[in-house]
């Protein structure tokens, strides 16, 4: 039920409160939220979207593939246009791994919490492919953004 709940309130929160962030800190007016749209449509359908077992348990590895590190990799790329960023491959690589390392932490922080407060049963050992599958999402979508760029 808490996916549920995340799945329809993280994208509006990202939707609305980004561009809002990027006017108050950035000083300027946003463009287009297409990018964030796209994002929070793929965080949406990530909860429901079928993973294979790992070793005989469910990792929900394609929802953190798609709904973590596509979806961290849609974030980049609003951010990077929005602030004018302009940056060699390398750095674009690295930043785009900070944005998707720090909001996996963030995720598996919230899920320690869940689990720890006994909300939901969530076992340690899904973190490991949770960061995984977040990591080659992200890179997936970067490659993916390379190749479309030439």
């Amino acid at each position: 039920m808490i996916s549920v709940a995340l799945s329809v309130v993280v994208p509006l929160l990202i939707y609305f409160g980004l561009p809002s962030l990027l006017k108050k800190f950035g000083g300027h007016e946003p463009g287009s939220r297409q990018l964030l749209a796209a994002a929070g449509l793929l965080y949406f359908v990530s909860i429901y979207l079928p993973s294979p077992l790992i070793d005989g348990f469910d990792t929900k590895f394609v929802t953190h593939f798609v709904g973590g590190g596509v979806f961290s990799g849609l974030l980049w790329l609003y951010l990077i246009r929005n602030l004018g960023l302009k940056m060699k491959p390398w750095l674009e690589l690295a930043s785009l791994y900070f944005l998707v390392s720090g909001l996996g932490v963030a995720n598996e922080l919230f899920e320690f919490f869940l689990a720890s407060t006994g909300i939901m049963y969530i076992p340690s050992w899904d973190t490991w492919w949770d960061f995984l599958a977040n990591s080659l999402g992200a890179l997936t979508f970067w490659l993916a953004y390379k190749v479309w760029q030439k």
